[in-house]
């Protein structure tokens, strides 16, 4: 094997990766500790904004990227953001009609049973999700569509695959509190940088797990929300969505799998750790926001653990054509 071809195997090794993250974690502050998956193996790239617009991997090659402020907006209608709670098998997407749809982490799983079904955009934040399901992700970066990732998982998209297998567009984002390869910011100084800003509106600078807010410009930065659900709520509102329908928004581990896991054989989850400090608290404040700003949100997973009164819930069966609707309400 040519040596240059080690290269990629050495940087996934996995007692190479955790040494350098013990040896980043010892040897720099605190305030750094979310860069340690990145060095050394990354180098981002800011625009003179200092928002970030691509990066270089070290000792690998990756797919191209392109710019958020160089993607294509304006939806103006209906979008559809496929999430992965188990609620979503029950959802007959051959009957159903859809424009603008947005996948996250397995929700392509769905082409399986329903092969009509096309994503336009896909959002990836969870490394060990690419990690472990690569044939998910394979299918993902086989589409023709835009894939939002963050550096971390765009680094390891391009060691575990070929280059020529990516048909999609990649583009890369980051959190608005925790840029990359920039110290954490304080409460104080998000306070002082957005307190005013109508676009990365602020909610809680002081939150004890991670500052709560909602991006209106994805291209600045977005905020966390413990799941990737609120991330990509996010890039629908800035890609111009005015009605978001939410798919498989269930928020609850106790309710089974994923939709494309079988029991005992899933990947952990968070969500229900998570839910009532940072989950829920920051749904809630973005329907507000979102409310106010003329954007319509329906949640069709009618026992979601969000309430009612966060997003309206819908049954399915109001995506399907006029003459395929039940005379009836189904039950909820």
């Amino acid at each position: 094997m040519p040596r240059l071809a080690l290269v990629p195997r050495l940087l996934r090794s996995r007692p190479l990766t955790k040494g350098l993250r013990y040896l980043y974690r010892y040897t720099r502050p605190r305030a750094d500790r979310h860069n340690e998956t990145l060095w050394p193996f990354v180098t981002v790239r800011r625009d003179g904004q200092g928002r970030l617009s691509g990066c270089d991997l070290h000792g690998v090659r990756g797919p191209a990227t392109i710019p958020l402020d160089r993607l294509p907006r304006g939806i103006g209608g209906d979008a559809h953001l496929i999430l992965s709670g188990p609620s979503v098998a029950q959802i007959d997407y051959d009957q159903c009609r859809m424009s603008t749809v947005m996948g996250v982490n397995g929700s392509i799983a769905l082409r399986a049973r329903h092969p009509a079904l096309r994503f336009d955009y896909y959002a990836m934040l969870d490394a060990g999700f690419v990690k472990r399901r690569r044939d998910l992700v394979a299918q993902v970066l086989a589409q023709d569509l835009v894939l939002f990732v963050t550096p971390e998982v765009y680094r390891w998209i391009a060691l575990l695959f070929d280059n020529r297998t990516v048909r999609c567009r990649i583009a890369l984002f980051e959190e608005v509190h925790q840029r990359a390869q920039q110290p954490r910011a304080r409460p104080e100084e998000l306070e002082a940088q957005l307190g005013a800003d109508p676009e990365l509106v602020l909610f809680d600078a002081h939150h004890p797990m991670h500052a709560h807010g909602f991006s209106l410009d994805a291209a600045r930065g977005l905020f966390g929300g413990g799941t990737v659900a609120y991330t990509s709520l996010q890039f629908l509102a800035w890609l111009g969505a005015r009605t978001v329908y939410l798919h498989g928004l269930d928020l609850t581990a106790t309710a089974g799998p994923r939709f494309y896991e079988s029991a005992g054989a899933q990947l952990p989850t968070a969500l229900d750790r998570q839910y009532a400090g940072h989950i829920e608290p920051a749904f809630r404040q973005a329907s507000q926001l979102l409310r106010a700003r003329g954007i319509k949100v329906y949640n069709l997973s009618v026992l979601s653990r969000l309430g009612d009164d966060i997003f309206e819930k819908r049954h399915w069966s109001c995506l399907l054509a006029p003459a395929a609707q039940p005379l009836t309400s189904p039950e909820q």
